[in-house]
């Protein structure tokens, strides 16, 4: 079965679209079927290009600028991959609507006077389109999980020990500790460390301030400013271990009223991540997206 292109790539940036696929639904019910499911599957590659670029952890330097480019290089091969047929996703989801809908080359009631049948769709499919579709555009829609590479895996295993107090704590899963700690340190790439080479163990970007009172390091990161990057020197806190750090960040959380929501999450990772990114964590507008997206990675390894 080959589904039509026509309006798939319009919904998104085209008003009339909507009234034209709306007046598809009263002449041919069955394509209308089909150019949604269409639309679906690019919706579905979008989110999938964009949970690729932010998984990668290593942008730090680039600039608004590129991420621009890069998203509407993005839109482009998504666009050419749909009018090229498709991941056939859209074939396979529009033949499910159709069949529970038994339509047919003739037009049913409904489609006669206009409004195009409702079937309930099965579970798995149902439940797809709600999440992509409540989810889509917004900074908090998770990203789907990724496979941890192997190269990162010891930096995983060296932690998962050390994060286990601190998460009993919080009434979290570890694993949204670590992936915390994985965002924030580049997957222990971007460590902090004293001008003499020693390590601080600042797994979570955890800032100075004036009220603390043991060892800083100061060092050049990444601030967002009416939603734009920019570089500055910021003091953050020191450790002796690995086990002060997390055990640092517990008593963080729990002694802030600004982080109370992240408590007790268990491993509802987008609820943790947007109760931190809300409290005010971190100044990146699409920060619970991407904390989001690596603790269901390591959840779902």
């Amino acid at each position: 079965m080959q589904v039509s292109r026509d309006a798939s790539n319009q919904l998104a940036i085209d008003p009339n679209a909507t009234e034209r696929l709306s007046s598809l639904a009263r002449s041919n019910p069955k394509e209308a079927i089909r150019q949604v499911a269409s639309q679906f599957e690019a919706i579905l590659l979008n989110q999938m290009m964009a949970s690729m670029r932010s998984n990668g952890f290593d942008g730090e330097e680039d600039s608004s600028e590129l991420g621009t480019y890069r998203g509407m290089l993005d839109q482009q091969m998504v666009n050419a991959m749909v009018q090229g047929g498709g991941t056939g996703l859209a074939e396979m989801l529009a033949r499910q609507i159709e069949g529970v809908a038994r339509i047919d080359k003739t037009a049913t009631p409904a489609a006669s006077s206009g409004m195009l049948p409702l079937p309930a769709l099965p579970a798995a499919t149902a439940k797809a389109i709600r999440q992509y579709t409540e989810t889509a555009g917004t900074t908090t829609a998770v990203p789907a999980p990724v496979a941890i590479p192997s190269e990162r895996q010891a930096f995983v295993s060296t932690l998962l020990p050390h994060a286990g107090q601190a998460a009993e704590r919080l009434g979290v899963a570890p694993e949204l500790l670590v992936g915390h700690a994985a965002l924030e340190s580049g997957w222990g790439s971007r460590s902090i460390r004293h001008p003499d080479g020693r390590e601080s163990y600042n797994l979570f970007g955890i800032k100075a301030g004036g009220a603390w009172r043991g060892e800083s390091v100061a060092t050049l990161t990444t601030e967002y400013v009416d939603g734009k990057p920019r570089k500055q020197v910021e003091s953050f806190r020191s450790y002796p271990s690995l086990q002060a750090a997390f055990d640092d960040y517990a008593k963080l959380l729990e002694g802030s009223s600004r982080y109370q929501r992240a408590l007790n999450q268990g491993d509802n990772a987008q609820g943790f991540a947007v109760a931190l990114q809300q409290g005010g964590y971190a100044t990146d507008p699409a920060y619970a997206r991407k904390l989001a997206g690596v603790a269901q990675s390591l959840l779902a390894r």
